[in-house]
């Protein structure tokens, strides 16, 4: 059994501003081949050699699928390792005389490597480093860490007599290497700015630099982990190997001029509420003008036994990922939150269609975020033996944003009929102020949506046909109506 949540009533938000810059897909590597396959020779080539590449650095960057390949799980693995003492081997691959851009924003999604001595960087160089040589070409560094700072990214600009770096910090002592986060910057003729998980740190402009500004040429796309070298400094008795960067994905946009889809302001919600919040694995729904050519209500793929990422030439992103999709409309969009979209920190949700990008809207997760699905726009779908729900009775809510499960759920995959998929975290239910014991609470067996048992506690004060209810999960509560007795 499958739910397709069609939801197709609602409020629509406030249109958003049509004045935000519309970027189109230009150029991408999703790194989707099979495993231990090698990077796409028609994208990406290799620097190779243990010069120590103006740094010091102490790697030998060679072109073995050893230390560049795909893991067969949608990533690109930048593979160090550490064969016998002061000897280590990792990749640097570019796309210099394959592709460059000239303007543009360019982005990647990158869980970083960690260690003393570990220097991962996703950069780029002008194209005319071969006549001019460096800095005169400039450099832009998108990406750089180091293991003496592993909650900090460090964005870059060097030219003739100009050297800037700005950081980024992770919040409350997170590591770059915990989870995935996107890189970007956005360049244009007048100025860079740079990003880490949609959010801006620092902008360069050419007034800033004056005559050095030498950022108006096309620039080729780097991606490397270097050992050792000035920056860093060398590996100590503290820094493991092997170590691996995971690429999920870069992406090349460049500005269009004509229009695409476009998302309201706050028009990112829960798709049972309407509520703002959200939580990994959340069903949400998105509201906007020109979100798709036309209604689809059917996307779920019965072949692959999951919901798409991409249907009707339309991709949701939640900060790069693309998110299951459930329902297509012009005006709406309902989507699952990918279940590794970081919690806590602001996230920015996307519309493409047909390789145009929509404005952004900024979320913020939480770990869990409880609603329900209801029966009339206000009071929660129960089901109950007798229908309606009596002291006693084992009744089922039907809801959304629970959080995380164990066994854990895939995106866009409905949880199976066996092994029940629990929430890890567990559920309080309270009805009328007093406490429901909960027998059961996590993913709804052949669903994407959650199902909690309960049963109904007597002495629940009845004013009417409903009850004031509340389900708190992980520290955050929804407040929901449900059927009186």
């Amino acid at each position: 059994m499958r739910i397709s949540l069609t939801l197709a009533s609602g409020i629509l938000l406030a249109a958003a501003s049509l004045s935000a810059q519309t970027w189109q897909l230009v150029w991408s590597d999703e790194f989707n081949g099979a495993a231990n396959t090698q990077p796409d020779a028609t994208k990406w080539t290799y620097d190779i050699g243990n010069n120590g590449w103006g740094n010091n650095e102490l790697e030998n960057y060679t072109d073995l699928a050893e230390n560049a390949h795909m893991d067969g799980l949608g990533h690109l693995d930048i593979h160090v390792e550490n064969p016998s003492p002061g000897v280590y081997t990792s990749a640097r691959i570019k796309t210099e005389g394959l592709f460059a851009t000239e303007y543009g924003r360019i982005e990647a999604r990158i869980k970083l490597p960690f260690g003393q001595g570990i220097w991962p960087a996703f950069w780029m160089l002008g194209t005319d480093i071969t006549t001019v040589s460096w800095p005169q070409c400039g450099e832009i560094d998108i990406m750089e860490n180091i293991g003496s700072t592993p909650s900090i990214n460090y964005g870059s600009v060097h030219a003739p007599n100009y050297n800037v770096t700005a950081q980024y910090p992770l919040a409350n002592g997170q590591k770059l290497s915990d989870d995935f986060h996107t890189f970007a910057i956005q360049w244009s003729a007048q100025s860079v700015t740079f990003y880490v998980d949609g959010s801006s740190y620092q902008t360069i402009t050419q007034s800033d630099a004056g005559s050095s500004w030498v950022f108006n040429t096309p620039f080729f796309i780097i991606l490397n982990v270097a050992v050792g070298g000035t920056f860093p400094g060398s590996p100590n008795a503290t820094t493991q190997f092997p170590q691996d960067m995971l690429v999920d994905y870069v992406r090349v946009y460049q500005a269009a001029t004509g229009a695409g889809p476009a998302l309201n302001t706050g028009g990112v919600v829960d798709a049972a509420s309407g509520a703002a919040a959200l939580a990994p694995g959340s069903l949400a729904s998105a509201y906007g003008p020109s979100l798709a050519a036309a209604t689809n209500s059917a996307t779920f793929d019965t072949a692959a036994g999951v919901f798409p990422t991409n249907a009707s030439g339309v991709t949701v992103y939640v900060n790069g990922v693309a998110a299951p999709l459930t329902y297509l409309s012009p005006m709406q969009i309902n989507f699952a939150v990918p279940w590794d979209s970081l919690a806590g920190t602001p996230l920015n949700v996307e519309v493409m269609r047909d390789n145009l990008l929509s404005n952004p809207i900024p979320i913020t997760l939480a770990p869990a975020a409880p609603s329900v699905f209801t029966s009339d726009g206000v009071t929660a779908l129960l089901t109950c033996p007798n229908g309606a729900p009596e002291p006693g009775a084992v009744c089922t809510l039907w809801g959304n944003g629970f959080g995380p499960t164990n066994p854990p759920l895939a995106d866009g995959t409905p949880s199976p009929s066996s092994t029940l998929a629990r929430t890890t975290t567990p559920c309080a239910l309270t009805i009328g102020s007093v406490a429901a014991t909960v027998t059961y609470c996590g993913a709804a067996p052949g669903l994407i949506i959650y199902q909690m048992n309960f049963v109904y506690p007597s002495g629940v004060a009845v004013t009417g046909s409903t009850s004031p209810a509340a389900i708190t999960i992980n520290d955050h509560t929804g407040n929901i109506i449900v059927p009186a007795p």
